[in-house]
């Protein structure tokens, strides 16, 4: 019998990603920006992710199957606009993966000493191999490593709240511009329930499951985010070593190869849930699809879609190619996967907000879809540029 996920294993395939590489590195970076308003933003930013989860939970159960809430966009609106969103959750793809894999091995460089970029490209590898396993493995290992993470997260931030001097203060002046950059920033703590619904096929009991364990992941995560954003804040660490400070109390002079191994770590659930879950769109949006499309759908006996994750993994390689040559940086990698990924949730919200049940879930769709619309009018002009050519092309 093929195992399916449960809600321990959905909660952990959701969980470690979605605190991913933004736990380490947004917290020190929203403080350094913000100062002591650093908090309020975070406030704001998790609010929005926990309406967000639940949102995309609802439209994950009602439209289940490979092609996750793109199903939904094509009910509500059309075919054209289900596969521009399917396009732009792709397209982020292409590049949100290497920028997490680059921060990853930003962590394990000064550890081992290889060049970042090759250290990048090892962890892609892991990642191709990784994902050729089955979907409840891949659940299974990232609530291991989620549990780890998360106590040794919280522990750290507990240790410190209670063990040093603390102060807590809104006196910042308050800078529109700065925090719109903030919130912006932030916004990349929150991506990942969009492709929740591209796992709904493999969920025993679905419309139990998916619910429970997306209020179980956003109430985690949340609680998580506020541990280590109040040590940060109310300790004031520094920017440049404020994670390491948060776990020395727990692993004194061996901070830094516990920081970069649990950097490493949940990099990579970051990017199993990515790839693994655009894979399963890939495949689904391929599934009628003759001549060389149709390699996109090729899978494993285990219902692995081969095809698509040797593809994305190929780009992958080719974008950090390009990082290496200079023509990329990191941060214009986040830039992009951002914007597409803005995008993608936007027009998802918008489907959500058309075919809502109840009063609830419609009017906060439609707050989120207009902040989130919000938010990618403060993305970089090149991006919406993009955005904007992709939409023409697919709609016209």
């Amino acid at each position: 019998m093929k195992k399916q996920l449960n809600t321990l294993t959905l909660s952990g395939l959701m969980i470690g990603p979605i605190l991913g590489s933004g736990i380490i590195l947004l917290p020190p970076i929203v403080y350094d920006l913000t100062g002591n308003l650093s908090i309020l933003v975070w406030l704001v930013i998790l609010a929005l992710g926990f309406a967000f989860a639940l949102v995309l939970g609802n439209l994950s159960i009602k439209f289940p199957g490979d092609e996750g809430v793109t199903n939904a966009v094509q009910a509500a609106f059309s075919t054209k606009l289900k596969y521009l969103t399917s396009y732009y959750l792709i397209s982020a793809v292409f590049f949100g993966p290497v920028a997490v894999y680059l921060i990853g091995a930003h962590f394990l460089q000064p550890l081992l000493g290889f060049d970042t970029n090759t250290l990048a490209f090892t962890m892609l590898v892991f990642t191709f191999f990784a994902l050729l396993r089955p979907v409840h493995f891949l659940g299974t290992l990232s609530l291991i490593v989620t549990t780890i993470i998360g106590i040794i997260l919280s522990l750290g931030s507990l240790a410190i709240l209670l063990g040093h001097e603390t102060s807590f203060s809104l006196n910042a002046p308050l800078n529109i511009s700065i925090i719109s950059k903030a919130l912006l920033l932030a916004f990349w703590a929150i991506v990942g329930w969009e492709v929740v619904g591209n796992y709904s096929k493999e969920v025993k009991e679905p419309e139990h499951m998916i619910p429970k364990a997306v209020k179980i992941s956003a109430v985690i995560i949340s609680a998580i985010y506020l541990l280590v954003v109040c040590a940060i804040q109310f300790a004031s660490l520094d920017h440049a070593n404020a994670i390491t400070a948060l776990i020395y109390p727990l692993f004194g002079t061996s901070s830094d190869l516990v920081i970069g191994i649990l950097a490493m770590l949940l990099c990579l659930s970051t990017v199993l849930l990515f790839l693994g879950g655009v894979s399963r769109l890939i495949s689904g949006l391929t599934a009628q699809s003759k001549g060389v499309l149709a390699l996109l759908n090729r899978r494993l006996k285990n219902d692995v879609p081969i095809g698509a994750t040797l593809f994305l993994c190929s780009v992958n390689a080719i974008v950090l190619g390009l990082v290496d040559l200079k023509i990329f940086t990191t941060e214009d990698l986040v830039a992009l996967a951002d914007g597409f990924f803005i995008s993608n949730a936007t027009i998802a919200l918008l489907a959500a907000y058309k075919l809502a049940t109840t009063n609830i879930l419609r009017y906060t769709a439609l707050l989120l879809s207009i902040l989130f619309g919000c938010m990618l009018l403060t993305s970089h002009w090149i991006v919406l540029c993009i955005i904007a050519v992709l939409a023409w092309k697919v709609l016209r």
